[in-house]
């Protein structure tokens, strides 16, 4: 299972939407999340798109 997290693209950027394995520690991009962001606070934020791309790739590769 994945879930989606906020918080920001790269040290000192504007917040993305993240994507996380439930029990993991770091995005699918990489990135370890300090601290968890409310999602209010992130309503208009975009997608990180190195997280979107390797979700696809997981999708894909499980439909095989």
């Amino acid at each position: 299972m994945y879930e989606m997290c906020v918080g920001p693209e790269g040290p000192g950027e504007a917040l993305v939407w993240h994507v996380m394995a439930k029990q993991a520690t770091a995005t699918l991009c990489g990135q370890q999340l300090a601290e968890r962001i409310e999602a209010s606070g992130a309503e208009g934020a975009g997608h990180c798109p190195l997280c979107m791309a390797s979700f696809a790739k997981l999708m894909t590769a499980a439909r095989r």
